[in-house]
């Protein structure tokens, strides 16, 4: 009603009134600062980096000769170990052998499985153990139990230590390792291999005397306290290292 009044006064006084009344100029907004607290963040997409897997390190294979291979078939024949030369293997930054053999029984009757890829000097390594080691051990056991397979997680792979993203690579990426997963026998359950301290049963018993065996004929035996990643099998290889070092644990 208010703003009626001075209009009226307008036209009793004689004044035109302008056709198109004035519009008032809205007042210019103010900005409302929102604390840091209390303010919503930005979201905006960033493209993510690119992830590279770092790249393998180094790692040089033995040379094995003619005359190695030679003598060192004769000795897997005399062992009654069932061979077959393979064709080499080449893989990135020195992973590889120059002359793979598939095992298919590392000692009469006693099959090697699945298919293996290792050098020659690995295993006859391996045969000595299954057969001073392995086969005695067997026959301590209960009953009319005989050694009738040894089943393997891994011969050549071109990886590093532990499956793990940087460090070291694995003998495994040379042939120079086995990872032993469980043994099969007639006349009894399989035994595999698993952490069994204190357990203070037969297989135990077996466990610990063909783990401590494996150190006469290999470099490196590793197993169950070892660390997590050799909880469930034993690894054996013959790395070469400063006087004649071997790493059992």
């Amino acid at each position: 009603m208010a703003l009626m009044i001075p209009t009226v006064l307008l036209v009793l006084t004689g004044m035109e009134l302008p056709e198109t009344p004035p519009v008032p100029t809205p007042k210019p907004e103010q900005s409302i600062k929102i604390p840091d607290s209390t303010r919503s963040p930005v979201i905006r997409e960033q493209a993510e980096p690119e992830q590279h897997p770092e790249p393998l390190p180094d790692i040089v294979a033995a040379t094995d000769t003619e005359a190695d291979l030679a003598s060192c078939e004769a000795e897997l024949r005399k062992l009654d170990v069932t061979f077959e030369k393979l064709a080499p293997l080449n893989g990135e930054n020195g992973c590889g052998i120059t002359a793979p053999y598939a095992i298919t029984e590392i000692a009469s009757g006693v099959i090697l499985k699945p298919a293996t890829q290792l050098r020659c000097e690995t295993a006859l390594a391996l045969a000595q153990w299954v057969g001073t080691v392995v086969i005695p051990a067997t026959s301590a056991l209960p009953g009319e139990a005989s050694l009738q397979a040894i089943n393997h997680g891994s011969t050549y792979v071109c990886r590093r230590h532990n499956n793990l993203a940087t460090g070291k690579m694995s003998e495994h990426a040379i042939g120079n390792a086995i990872d032993v997963a469980n043994f099969e026998f007639t006349g009894r359950k399989p035994i595999g291999i698993s952490p069994r301290a204190d357990d203070g049963n037969i297989e135990e018993a077996f466990q610990r005397a063909v783990r401590a065996g494996a150190c006469l004929h290999f470099a490196t035996v590793l197993g169950p306290g070892t660390n997590t990643s050799h909880a469930d099998h034993l690894h054996f290889d013959i790395a070469k290292r400063n006087r004649g070092y071997r790493l059992c644990q």
